[in-house]
């Protein structure tokens, strides 16, 4: 029998062993105790089997630390699931850049996970682009307009303290604000996402296994850190026009009863 089998059958053996017939129930308590002690199984390592655990990829547009923890704590909520973000070394120095969402939970809810993870992200992405291409071209024209608000000797005095010409400074300072406005667009696309997800009731001792697991499994897991910033005016704007933009076009629906992995939809 694989690892899996052996498994499953004292699980079953063990619910046998609460029957109400003395014998059915003391006999398969002595069959599971047996399984167990042929395979050193412990009764933590029946319990953990229940606890799996599965990672997807990070997309690349998605690695800042708002937007795929925002994301994954989405997915975490409305499957009853945790996770942890893995890193890996960039190229030959020593920063490291977030590559895969581990999902743990469960098995029978990690697929539905994954996988509305995967469809939310690309969402996320597509939403992303589309505000990147207006942005750009809003943000351009305000750059301008406010260049040939000055005079020309304070231009001049501007790109020597910035050691750069005209064009440079103009494409670099438009590169900068779209980045940070389509990131809040998105932070605000997500957070709207989030309000409409409802929470999957998970039972305390599941969440205990979880936590357990995790322990076990991961001891060296580290909390992120939150790193707390203002917006801008612009950032506020893009922010709402996320928040009423997946209002208006995604919408999430939850699975029928016992049907857990239908737990959530979507439309838009």
């Amino acid at each position: 029998m694989t690892q899996n089998e052996v498994f499953e059958k004292i699980k079953k053996l063990m619910a046998l062993s609460q029957s109400s017939n003395e014998n059915e129930a003391s006999l398969a308590l002595k069959r599971a105790q047996k399984l167990m002690q042929e395979y050193s199984i412990s009764m933590e390592d029946v319990s953990f089997s229940e606890i799996k655990e599965q990672s997807e990829n990070i997309i690349p547009a998605m690695r800042d630390r708002v937007l795929y923890s925002t994301l994954a704590n989405i997915i975490a909520k409305a499957f009853g699931v945790d996770f942890y973000i893995k890193f890996s070394y960039k190229g030959r120095s020593t920063s490291t850049v977030a590559t895969q969402t581990v999902f743990i939970g469960p098995e029978q809810r990690l697929a539905s996970a994954c996988y509305t993870y995967t469809i939310l992200a690309r969402q996320a992405c597509n939403v992303k682009k589309e505000f990147s291409t207006k942005e750009r071209e809003r943000v351009r024209h305000q750059v301008l307009m406010e260049l040939s608000k000055l005079d020309i000797m304070d231009v001049y005095r501007m790109l020597m303290a910035h050691n750069t010409d005209y064009d440079s400074y103009v494409r670099n300072t438009v590169n900068r604000e779209v980045r940070k406005n389509t990131k809040a667009y998105v932070f605000g696309w997500l957070y709207k996402v989030h309000e409409k997800v409802m929470d999957f009731a998970s039972s305390i001792e599941e969440q205990k296994l979880i936590d357990s697991y995790i322990t076990k499994n991961h001891p060296n897991l580290e909390p992120m850190r939150r790193r707390s910033s203002r917006f801008t005016r612009d950032q506020l704007d893009a922010y709402a026009s996320g928040k009423s933009d997946a209002e208006d076009n995604v919408s999430l629906f939850q699975g029928i009863q016992g049907r857990e992995n239908e737990k959530l939809g979507f439309t838009g």
